[in-house]
């Protein structure tokens, strides 16, 4: 049976095998730990790796590289690592025939171009839908109100009470174009980079390549979101900002303080976009929090987000004399509320009393009725802005405090309503037809069929080529992301964010210094795979949550999803891959495993396998030199680290042939009738005082 010590063999690897660590030989390029740590700083938390997308370039970063790729030899590379890993004496030792690389696998090739290939034609379909939505339908689509407001409010002559000005703005950079058809191309565009910084961002964080494809394939190829680029409407900016400040703060294992002041004043534009942008700043900060960055990486992500803000809302109060972002807050709340309002059980006064809904509850129209109809009940308070202001906000508050229930149950309703299978309308909400390649003779009620309204005030002409915009209007049937998926993602994210992971270290390769650096390493992954997932998960819920609170259901606000929720699912394989692989016991570790080489076979010579090597050291293994170490299987040889083996060093643990076994090959100058070698070249031990 083979011993324990290892012979210098040049075909052998030239470090010691940890089983928590893959075998850089047996398996191509697999590393867990989220800096790759060399002697030469090669590999900061670069590359992917994942069950097939790290394997096949066999690097992580930009360090690691393939043999073929450096022109460089397999064993070559392996002198250089060599040279810059010291060898641990305590390190575990690889038993068996495999220990001297006999069963090695052959150098594998640099498969980086073909990892890319999924994403690559992805992206080359998302170039040809937006070139084809760019001929068929020129100059854009408008949706009137909002498109309007934008257009109009890009002079930036005054705030408007019910819009924020970040969009605005984006107009007003892009009017020396003269043509609305430029502002989609360029949103196209966005929309097209939107997908290229969630893949190379899932990349960088080592998730499968054909994982963060698939991540990045529905902003790519989502119908809808094909249309609301080519809209004049905010949602393609706000969801470059919010992505762009994401990548940002989760790029470095540690956000930079430049990258926290970036995504600080990202956000802030977010909010300045849609105000949606603020409250996910909010949850950012917990995030920052959560994450314990220091607090001058924390203060600076506060000061880059708060100074843009203040200085809107101090230009918003010296026109309408309040500090806030934008108005219409009270009148918004309403219109959600009053389609559930009892009355009867409300507390109201006398001026209130008339914004009470007329209509039977299951009989009330949409809330957009309640907010721009000329009919509303709202309109009969002829009463000061302020005080209206504040009837509303009372009603809604009487609303919410005595009809909990119904609320909760109208706004969960609306939230399950989004990861539904289809496109199902009810009466209540905005008609998914709006957002849909149109034919060319919508009804007026779907606000997409009135006169364009042109960057400086003139009135463009609509040009649909109809061979194009069918093929397009077919797309569309089947081209969207189902609820059901979204659905399926969300609850991935939540389940990598709750199943721990193993708590305790494994029994055998945490000796030693780099050993005891990875596992922390790991630790540390762990947690900020965590936190990041819960960023993404969180943020889509919340952009879905607080329109069906304070607004109304409209499949448009389901669209920044698309940017959140499919990444926080990649990650979340990411998180579950390390835990399946924590959790695997050091007994269960094949050739075929992700973390080490095979298990031990018996030697051509001996006559049992090694039962144990015990949990502990060696203190002593006699006074003189080991003669033999027997022929049967070794039940066990001590019980705490080994304290000397010698005092020559050692070549190599777990690496080549045992230097002398029952049968087995001898170490080069040894003496053949002599176990272990010739007298002159053994080593005694020495026995070491129990401490």
């Amino acid at each position: 049976m083979a011993a324990t010590a290892a012979a210098a063999d040049p075909e052998g690897p030239p470090y010691p095998a940890y089983p928590d660590e893959p075998d850089p030989l047996g398996e191509p390029g697999r590393w867990d730990e989220p800096e790759r740590r060399d002697g030469d700083g090669n590999g900061d938390d670069g590359g992917s790796g994942d069950d097939g997308s790290d394997d096949g370039d066999g690097s992580d970063g930009d360090g690691g590289g393939s043999d073929d790729a450096g022109g460089a030899p397999h064993d070559a590379g392996n002198a250089q690592r060599a040279a810059r890993v010291p060898v641990s004496p305590d390190a575990p030792v690889l038993l068996g025939a495999d220990a001297g690389g006999a069963d090695r696998p052959p150098p594998h090739r640099d498969r980086r171009p073909l990892r890319h290939l999924p994403f690559a034609i992805l992206l080359a379909a998302g170039v040809a839908l937006r070139a084809v939505t760019a001929y068929a339908y020129r100059p854009a689509f408008e949706f009137y109100g909002d498109s309007y407001a934008y257009l109009r409010l890009s002079t930036l002559k005054a705030p408007d009470p019910m819009r924020p000005a970040g969009y605005p703005a984006f107009l007003r950079l892009l009017s020396f174009t003269d043509s609305l058809w430029w502002v989609t191309v360029v949103q196209h565009a966005a929309g097209l980079a939107l997908g290229v910084a969630l893949y190379v961002l899932l990349v960088h964080r080592r998730v499968a390549a054909p994982i963060a494809a698939l991540a990045a394939a529905p902003v790519l190829l989502d119908a809808y979101e094909l249309v609301i680029e080519h809209y004049v409407m905010a949602e393609t900016l706000f969801a470059v900002l919010l992505v762009a400040a994401i990548v940002a703060l989760t790029w470095s294992p540690r956000p930079s303080v430049w990258a926290c002041g970036l995504a600080g004043l990202l956000l802030a534009g977010a909010g300045l976009v849609r105000t949606i942008g603020v409250a996910l700043a909010v949850l950012v900060v917990g995030y920052l929090v959560l994450r314990r960055v220091g607090w001058l990486r924390f203060a600076t992500f506060v000061v880059a987000l708060a100074v843009p803000l203040a200085g809107y809302a101090t230009w918003f109060h010296s026109s309408h004399g309040k500090y806030a972002l934008t108005g219409g807050d009270a009148v918004w709340m309403y219109g959600r509320v009053a389609p559930i309002a009892d009355c009867d059980r409300l507390h109201l006064s006398r001026p209130q009393l008339v914004l009470c809904s007329p209509h039977p509850v299951a009989q009330r129209p949409d809330p957009s009725y309640y907010v721009w109809s000329v009919n509303s009940p709202s309109r009969r308070l002829h009463v000061p802005a302020d005080e209206r202001d504040a009837l509303l906000r009372d009603f809604t508050h009487q609303v919410i405090r005595y009809q909990p229930g119904d609320y909760a149950r109208m706004v969960g309703g609306e939230l399950v309503h989004y990861f539904r299978p289809g496109r199902p309308i009810g009466h209540r909400d905005w008609p998914d037809a709006t957002w849909r390649f149109p034919t060319g003779n919508e009804p007026r009620f779907l606000h997409n069929g009135e006169p364009l309204l042109g960057l400086h005030g003139d009135t463009p002409k609509r040009e649909v080529h109809a061979s194009t915009a069918g093929f397009l209007r077919g797309y569309q049937r089947y081209g969207f992301t189902p609820g059901p998926v979204l659905a399926g993602m969300l609850l991935l994210a939540v389940v990598a964010i709750a199943v721990p992971a193993r708590r305790r270290a494994p029994r055998l390769g945490v000796r030693g210094a780099r050993a005891r650096r990875r596992w922390h390493d790991q630790t540390v992954e762990h947690r900020r795979l965590r936190a990041d997932t819960a960023l993404l998960a969180a943020a889509g819920v919340m952009i879905l949550l607080v329109p069906a609170a304070t607004v109304c259901f409209d499949y448009r606000y389901l669209l920044p999803v698309l940017v959140l929720i499919p990444p926080a699912a990649a990650l979340a394989t990411r998180r579950l891959t390390l835990v399946r692989r924590s959790r695997r016991a050091p007994d269960e570790i094949t050739r075929t495993s992700l973390w080490a080489p095979a298990v031990p076979e018996p030697g051509p010579g001996g006559t049992g396998p090694v039962e144990a090597l015990g949990e502990g050291s060696v203190e002593s293994l006699g006074e003189g030199s080991v003669e033999s170490l027997g022929e049967g299987p070794v039940e066990s040889l001590g019980e705490g680290p080994v304290e000397s083996l010698g005092e020559g060093p050692v070549e190599r643990l777990g690496d080549g042939p045992v230097g002398a076994t029952a049968g087995g090959p001898a170490r080069p100058g040894a003496d053949p009738g002599v176990p272990g070698g010739s007298p002159s070249t053994r080593a005694p031990v020495h026995r070491h005082r129990r401490r």
